[in-house]
């Protein structure tokens, strides 16, 4: 018996709707991996503003960076200068003309201690630098403790730090 073979014809097509997905599918896998990839990092700093250390004697609040127009002497937190606000009565470090300075509310809260003295400490640090003191203020709880009562500090920002402002600039303010 004898078996009789078909040879495939050379002759055959491929059909166009099925020639058409393949190309498709292989040029687009030459195009992904021949493309380069690039990894960009992102690092979300905090740099770029005011961080608050207070104890819970104050609730404090940003006024902003302000420049002082006119040369002030130095005003005492004392005692007797808390008031209801705002706007509070204002204390703050010897301000000179033509410097930046920094304003702040601190406002008393009910957990607060009547004739208690707070050291005020501003920071700063420009880039993400080291922190650079540049001043304290001596900071007194009135005898009679009101919550909700307040005062405005000025800082002056310094002969060193007082002139320009750079970004990125980060404060931090200390109240202890």
């Amino acid at each position: 018996m004898s078996e009789t073979f078909r040879k495939p014809s050379g002759k055959r097509r491929l059909r166009l709707r099925y020639l058409l997905p393949l190309l498709f599918i292989v040029a687009f896998s030459v195009i992904s991996y021949a493309a380069s990839v690039t990894v960009v990092s992102t690092t979300y700093q905090s740099v770029g503003g005011v961080y608050y250390n207070v104890v819970g004697a104050f609730t404090p609040s940003n006024n902003g960076f302000f420049v002082s127009s006119a040369g002030t002497a130095a005003v005492a937190c004392a005692t007797g200068l808390w008031g209801a606000g705002p706007p509070y009565p204002t204390c703050q470090t010897a301000l000179t003309a033509g410097h930046w300075y920094y304003s702040l509310n601190l406002v008393l809260t009910a957990s607060a201690t009547a004739s208690t003295a707070y050291t005020l400490t501003v920071q700063w640090t420009q880039n993400g630098g080291a922190l650079n003191t540049l001043g304290t203020l001596s900071v007194t709880t009135p005898a009679t403790v009101t919550a909700g009562n307040g005062i405005t500090v000025y800082l002056d920002l310094g002969a060193t730090y007082g002139t320009t402002f750079t970004a990125p600039a980060g404060l931090t303010i200390t109240v202890q």
